[in-house]
């Protein structure tokens, strides 16, 4: 039925209308996923899990090309960012190349040297601390 609903919109000409072209698009979508089916049934099981792997493959390489694609295009920004820095790092080391550079006078304070203490004079020991030096010590027995 949906074949001969097919076959019918082929021989009229296009839909001119957004909704007769969606309709028309929908149309062949489910005519081919019924031949799809009808494929996948005369299959043997091995054969149908053998094509759900290459399936699942092929969408997981298509999620990585996407990937891909996303990293691209944000590889490429942060390089046009980066052109951005070093064009504007070169404009302002030849301003800053034309300039001398001069240091700031240089401030040194006087040390301040602390006075020194005048020499102690040695003192005269008493007549009674020169005797106990020479005493012996007298030792218990």
């Amino acid at each position: 039925m949906l074949v001969a609903l097919l076959l019918a919109a082929a021989a009229q000409r296009l839909p001119t209308s957004m909704e007769g072209r969606m309709a028309l698009l929908e149309a062949r979508q489910m005519l081919e996923a019924q031949q799809v089916w009808a494929l996948k049934a005369e299959l043997p099981p091995e054969v149908l899990k053998a094509l759900s792997d290459v399936e699942l493959h092929v969408q997981h390489d298509i999620e990585l090309e996407d990937r891909i694609r996303d990293l691209i295009q944000t590889v490429s920004q942060l390089q046009q960012r980066l052109a951005n820095l070093e064009l504007l790092l070169q404009q302002t080391a030849a301003v800053e190349s034309t300039r001398i550079p001069v240091a700031a006078p240089m401030q040194v304070q006087a040390l301040e040297v602390p006075a020194k203490p005048a020499p102690r004079k040695p003192q005269k020991r008493a007549a009674s601390d020169k005797k106990a030096r020479k005493q012996p010590v007298a030792r218990a027995e």
